[in-house]
């Protein structure tokens, strides 16, 4: 099974389904930032990516809940949290033809590598300035 190692882009849903305009699509999925070289591996395998902000990304995802682990081994699903944008992880999948997205890929195992500082967006810091807590 091919193997790609990325950051995070935006969090991920590895402890509950993602939602599409306000409907569970019964999924768990993580999108990562892509180099031109892992754009250029995926696309050989027949994977489309797209690109946010100017920023290579492909989203991977799964019906079933994603085998996760760390430097320590298995995460427990009790002790799994979702991962913010930036966290670096090493994702196993594999690719199943599909009529008109061509080969897509679907996320099997992964390697939390290092997890990200969760930071509050600017608009964020806006709002909350000169708060007394």
């Amino acid at each position: 099974m091919p193997i790609i190692e990325a950051n995070t882009i935006f969090k991920t849903n590895l402890t509950k389904h993602e939602f599409y305009q306000g409907q569970s699509t019964e999924k768990f999925s993580l999108q990562l930032a892509l180099s031109d070289e892992q754009v250029e591996e995926l696309n050989k395998q027949g994977v489309k990516t797209k690109q946010y902000e100017g920023q290579p990304l492909r989203k991977f995802s799964s019906r079933y809940a994603i085998d996760v682990f760390d430097e320590k081994g298995p995460v427990a699903a009790k002790d799994l949290q979702e991962l913010p944008n930036g966290s670096r992880v090493r994702l196993e999948y594999v690719t199943k033809k599909h009529p008109t997205a061509g080969e897509v890929p679907y996320a099997k195992r992964l390697m939390i590598l290092e997890i990200a500082e969760e930071q509050a967006g600017e608009s964020d810091k806006e709002f909350f300035e000169g708060t007394p807590f």
